[in-house]
């Protein structure tokens, strides 16, 4: 049996127009890899059940990886791992890391 927000949900879907479809699915799967696994630790008050998870700078990923904090500072700059911005410091989420880092191991 569905609780009233999955058939609000539903209801909704069935409102989309087809040709709107594949747009709102790109920004759904958007916002999915944004906000990763943090969605699933909410409430259902829209609480986070879980502590936020920390920033770590490139020296705690260098170190967290195994790998020297230039290689670390060098793959955020080409783009190839994820790195927060915060004025002029960058910060780090491992599992944001270690999610990208298994996706091209993958391919």
């Amino acid at each position: 049996m569905q609780d009233g927000s999955e058939i609000a949900v539903v209801e909704w879907a069935k409102r989309i127009p087809v040709g709107m479809i594949p747009a709102v699915l790109a920004c759904l799967t958007t916002r999915l890899l944004a906000e990763g696994d943090a969605g699933r630790d909410q409430e259902p008050n829209g609480s986070s059940a879980a502590e936020p998870e920390r920033l770590l700078t490139a020296g705690e990923i260098a170190k967290h990886l195994s790998v020297p904090e230039s290689w670390v500072r060098n793959e955020e700059r080409r783009g190839r791992i994820p790195g927060v911005r915060i004025g002029k410091y960058v910060r780090f989420r491992a599992s944001e890391i270690e999610r990208k880092l298994a996706l091209q191991t993958r391919k």
